[in-house]
């Protein structure tokens, strides 16, 4: 479940990342959006603007009045005030700009504190004093909206904290969120997990078909159905394959044995002449050659599906070594070849457990091999130890093993015409006894055959 826990936490750290990203951006835009919308709207009254009016504006010489420049009336038409007045100290009129009808007059004190709020019959207004008079500038109706508010002067000495206690609390918030959300999601993912695990060892599966993951167990559960049905098939196959050969192995058996028995007596008899004698130890060579391949391929049918169970002893494998060299020479199937058994001193008292019969077929088919495909050669078995190892190299002065021998008995290609039944066979007794087989190359050519069995 390790891998679970691993997307859980890349999910909330996700989340956390985006949701950080998503305020810095929104941040970021509303900062520009309100710097370009300042900049670029021509609908918002500045101090500057309002006291720039306010200086093109002069008493005249009579009537206490007041007149504006026409440099003060072009800026007035660049702005977006609408209308203006200038209210005297005695509450009348000293000038006006495209004043309203329903604004009055005349003003109060009253008046102006109403002005103060920044609107004057919904008109919203902006005012400066000029002397001891009141410049107004008004806008249009629900042009724009003015408020007047109060701040604790104690509640902004404190808005840095406050802010950035609110971010705080928006990450553990948002953490929080993401945490739980991530939960529901690992245990979604959970049986998910654990059905794929378990089709993974070959084990059936029915996951509920529930949640946000109801389609994906629905699939799950229709590829453990078809799986079981195709390993049931496979199954049954692969029993009557092997009952097939055990069945062809039993069947010829017999008649190889009379013809191993008949070919025996007739090249010991003298009754026959020296080529009929000859003749008849061909007939018994290769009739030891057919019992063995199909001893092979029944022992290969039932070691690929374990069928096979092993005979498990400890002994030294110096000693059982020897015995089957010398097994090879009192025989006399050698032919021209010769055995060369090194044994060092590392591994002379060391002890494997395993099945001596199944080995002892392992060892017997490499020096086989040999014999048929490099007759008259030198074959060499070095055993030595090496870590938690026996290992045990054999080679001969041959034209070593082609590589695609080698690489079909490994496992990497496929090709029918190739027999490689004995050095399979060897591969999967060394297997069976959690050993190892390697094919080393030497001068150029992959003769030298490796096995490394544990020690006990």
């Amino acid at each position: 479940m390790k891998s679970l826990f691993k997307i859980i936490r890349r999910y909330v750290l996700t989340a956390a990342l985006l949701t950080l990203f998503v305020l810095l951006f929104n941040l970021v835009l509303f900062s520009v959006w309100g710097w370009w919308t300042m900049r670029g709207e021509q609908n918002v009254a500045t101090r500057r603007q309002i006291e720039g009016v306010a200086q093109e504006l002069s008493r005249t010489q009579a009537g206490g009045g007041y007149q504006m420049s026409p440099a003060g009336y072009r800026k007035l038409a660049q702005l977006p005030f609408s209308w203006g007045m200038l209210v005297k100290d005695d509450g009348t009129l000293g000038w006006t700009y495209r004043l309203p009808p329903e604004i009055p007059r005349r003003y109060t004190m009253a008046d102006m504190s109403v002005l103060s709020k920044w609107y004057l019959k919904d008109y919203p207004v902006f005012t400066w004093i000029c002397g001891d008079d009141v410049l107004v500038l008004g806008r249009e109706k629900g042009s724009i909206a003015r408020f007047n508010m109060e701040y604790s002067l104690r509640l902004i000495a404190h808005v840095p904290e406050i802010f950035l206690s609110m971010v705080i609390l928006n990450l553990v918030l948002i953490f929080c969120l993401a945490l739980f959300f991530g939960y529901r999601f690992y245990r979604s993912l959970r049986p998910i997990a654990q059905g794929i695990q378990h089709l993974s060892e070959k084990e059936t599966i029915d996951l509920p078909e529930k949640g946000i993951t109801d389609e994906l167990s629905r699939r799950l559960n229709q590829t453990s159905r078809i799986l079981e049905q195709q390993n049931s098939r496979l199954a049954r196959r692969d029993q009557a394959r092997t009952e097939w050969i055990a069945g062809v192995s039993h069947d010829i058996r017999t008649p190889l044995s009379l013809i191993l028995g008949y070919a025996d007596s007739l090249a010991r008899s003298a009754d026959l002449d020296e080529k009929g004698r000859r003749a008849a130890g061909a007939i018994r060579l290769q009739s030891v050659k057919i019992k063995k391949l199909i001893e092979d391929l029944n022992l290969t049918s039932k070691l690929e599906y374990d069928a096979q169970p092993l005979r498990i002893e400890a002994f030294f494998l110096a000693s059982f070594l020897r015995q089957v060299a010398a097994d090879f020479y009192n025989e006399g199937i050698l032919g021209d070849c010769q055995i060369d058994l090194d044994i060092k001193e590392s591994a002379e008292h060391m002890q494997i457990e395993g099945d001596k019969e199944m080995l002892c077929r392992a060892f017997q088919n490499l020096i086989g091999n040999s014999i048929r495909y490099a007759p008259g050669s030198l074959i060499q078995i070095r055993v030595y130890r090496e870590g938690k190892w026996l290992r045990v190299d054999f080679w001969d002065t041959g034209p070593g093993i082609p590589p695609e021998v080698a690489a079909i008995v490994e496992g990497r290609m496929e090709d029918p015409s190739i027999h490689v039944m004995g050095l399979r066979v060897v591969r999967q007794i060394i297997r069976a006894h959690k050993g190892q087989m390697r094919f080393l190359s030497k001068g150029g050519k992959r003769n030298e055959v490796c096995l490394f069995l544990p020690l006990s």
